[in-house]
């Protein structure tokens, strides 16, 4: 048979199913061709997702440190090679030709590498504080995001033995979505678990034996309650999960739960966590009994039945819509997560806010809230004078035009 060449061609639109392709071409060539080179032609791609593109990620570190090496042919798209600077996908694969994304941005994270405890609780707490900008959400989604994510992560440095895993976090707004992807590169939980388990037949049966609840691979480090709880999250939100390692494929998607065979096996683990925003989650109901402590609770409450909002900390500057929106998100989220709280909102280090920003944060949270509930739950201090004459000028107009019958969404400067 005739040798391939070893340029490996990525489709117009890359994601799980794509990727999936892709893997197999390399591996083909990798073990049956024996080839030290690998060409990814990205030419032709016009859309980039993570489940494809971050397990590629994963899967060709893997062979790089096997001696392979990886060439990359850049996309023609100018949009898409933009987004792939701020993601960091590229970099990821050759740090020496592509430049480092910048650190977390204000509306998005970038592709997170994470070795430690501290990287990860790192990672999550900027995944934390993107979602909470730019999804509101309801009750228990973001503390259900927290916890996915702190189980999802922490059972890579645990029990992959690839001493780095990677942490993806998208938002959807559009579809009232929030995404995660957490992959490495390590054993895989088939071999994981069948260190433990001697019983296991197959790959397919060790990934059913690890979703179950209390069933882990070194119970030294824990409970075994992270995958269980993730799939039970998945279930009670109407969420989706997949979880692909070796050579068995678990998914959960509209209620449902199926496992099925994988091949050839994946080197390493792929897990994909989906939640919908606008939908309540009953986290200690998911999780047998357990209430977790948040992210939320900890940075933002002041006292008991009090939350406190720090200004200064949520933004560079005050002066435009886009940011005033994703501000009064945050504000929502933090009353939402707390019902019976109030929220004490400081100005301190604040000298001066923009109307367009009063009005977007301020008469829009009056009009959405009501005056009642709005007045009785938020509060202000450390306010100057300036910013409070905004402020009130700001309500004033946003009320007078809600009893017109103006719409709250309308962006009328």
């Amino acid at each position: 048979m005739e040798a391939l060449t070893d340029l490996v061609l990525i489709g117009k639109r890359f994601g799980w199913e794509e990727f999936d392709k892709v893997r197999k071409a390399i591996y083909l060539r990798v073990t049956r061709f024996r080839q030290s080179k690998i060409t990814l032609d990205f030419t032709s791609t016009e859309l980039l997702y993570p489940n494809g593109i971050v397990p590629l990620i994963a899967l060709v570190k893997r062979h790089q440190g096997n001696g392979i090496f990886f060439e990359i042919i850049q996309p023609r798209s100018v949009d898409l090679n933009r987004l792939i600077r701020f993601e960091g996908w590229f970099h990821a694969i050759d740090s020496a030709r592509f430049d480092a994304p910048a650190a977390a941005g204000f509306n998005s994270l970038p592709l997170k590498r994470f070795e430690s405890d501290d990287e990860l609780n790192g990672a999550v707490n900027c995944a934390i504080e993107v979602a909470l900008r730019n999804l509101q959400m309801e009750n228990n989604v973001p503390a259900s995001f927290e916890w996915a994510l702190n189980e999802l992560g922490g059972n890579v440095l645990h029990h992959a033995e690839s001493g780095s895993g990677y942490l993806q976090v998208n938002t959807f707004k559009s579809t009232e979505n929030l995404s995660v992807l957490v992959v490495d590169a390590g054993v895989g939980v088939p071999k994981s678990m069948r260190d433990r388990f001697g019983d296991i037949r197959n790959d397919r049966v060790a990934i059913e034996r690890a979703v179950q609840k209390g069933v882990t691979s070194k119970p030294n480090f824990g409970q075994g309650n992270g995958l269980a709880g993730s799939v039970a999250i998945a279930l009670q939100s109407g969420g989706y999960f997949a979880l692909t390692s070796g050579g068995g494929r678990l998914v959960v998607e509209k209620g449902t739960l199926t496992v099925r065979d994988f091949y050839p096996p994946l080197q390493g683990t792929v897990v994909e966590l989906h939640l919908p925003t606008s939908r309540e989650i009953d986290l200690p109901a998911a999780l047998w009994g357990h209430d977790p402590s948040s992210y939320l609770e900890e940075k933002f409450e002041k006292s008991s039945g009090t939350l406190l909002l720090k200004l200064i900390e949520c933004a560079p500057t005050f002066g435009n819509r886009i940011t005033g929106e994703k501000i009064r998100t945050l504000i929502l989220n933090l009353l939402s997560s707390s019902p019976g709280a109030d929220l004490e909102i400081d100005f301190a280090g604040v000298k001066i806010v923009a109307s367009s920003f009063a009005d977007e944060v301020f008469g829009k949270l009056f009009l959405m809230m009501g005056p009642l509930e709005c007045g009785s739950r938020v509060r202000y201090v450390n306010m100057n004078g300036t910013c409070k004459q905004i402020i009130n000028k700001a309500i004033t107009e946003r009320l007078a035009q809600g009893l017109e019958g103006g719409e709250i969404g309308a962006d009328d400067d």
